[in-house]
């Protein structure tokens, strides 16, 4: 009886082992309400709400979920918010495909990106993890809270590591409620609180002054307005 008794505590303790170790390797941690299995344990489906947590301790909340261990892409839907822990990001949608293996989050329909200091807007919006990169396509709307500076464009390309943000097509630009700048491919430094564009541009100032230019740089903390007359 003995012996039985240590074969089965052996089993059991092996088992439990074996469990944590599968859950160590596991790229995805899944609390779910209900959870389907397929193709012999590398498709994973989560419905009715949950939580999905990486390796690194970033999570992903959402109604469903469809995680392939093959391609290690995760696919979610429904009130969807994406926490990344160490870059303090925070990232909501109606829908997220996360590619873990380039470590990329693509967010489809009323995205948003947040940290302390900005928020992104858009129909789509990519985040690069690795590069700490954001682009954001259609309707896309950039807003520096600290510099109370926000820009509008159809796609919107925001550069953490640097504090750079550029647009792609026709822009418009909020300066501190004073200044509005219409324009095309602008280019953004919040290190150095310079805006600039080298296509032809309209600057209105609070007081309804037009200044029409060729091209411009504005340096916010000064001030100052350069730019060629057109």
């Amino acid at each position: 009886m003995k012996n039985k008794l240590n074969y089965f505590l052996l089993i059991f303790f092996s088992c439990l082992l074996s469990l944590e170790f599968a859950k160590a390797n596991e790229e995805f941690v899944f609390d779910v309400t209900e959870i389907e299995i397929l193709e012999d344990g590398n498709q994973i489906n989560g419905y009715n709400g949950g939580t999905a947590t990486s390796q690194d301790g970033s999570t992903i909340t959402a109604e469903n979920f469809f995680y392939n261990k093959l391609t290690n892409i995760l696919e979610t839907n429904g009130d969807v918010k994406y926490v990344d822990i160490s870059n303090d990001i925070i990232i909501t949608s109606d829908k997220a495909i996360y590619f873990k293996n380039e470590e990329k989050v693509f967010a489809i329909g009323n995205s948003k990106a947040i940290n302390k200091n900005n928020t992104i807007t858009s129909s789509r919006l990519e985040y690069d993890k690795i590069n700490n990169i954001f682009n954001a396509k259609k309707n896309a709307v950039v807003k520096d809270l600290e510099k109370d500076t926000t820009i509008y464009s159809d796609e919107i390309t925001y550069l953490k590591n640097e504090e750079k943000v550029f647009t792609k097509g026709k822009t418009k630009a909020l300066i501190e409620k004073k200044y509005i700048f219409n324009s095309e491919d602008v280019t953004y430094l919040r290190n150095t609180e310079k805006l600039f564009s080298q296509k032809k541009s309209t600057i209105t100032d609070d007081n309804e002054n037009n200044y029409k230019l060729d091209n411009f740089l504005y340096e916010i903390d000064l001030e100052l307005l350069k730019g060629e007359m057109v």
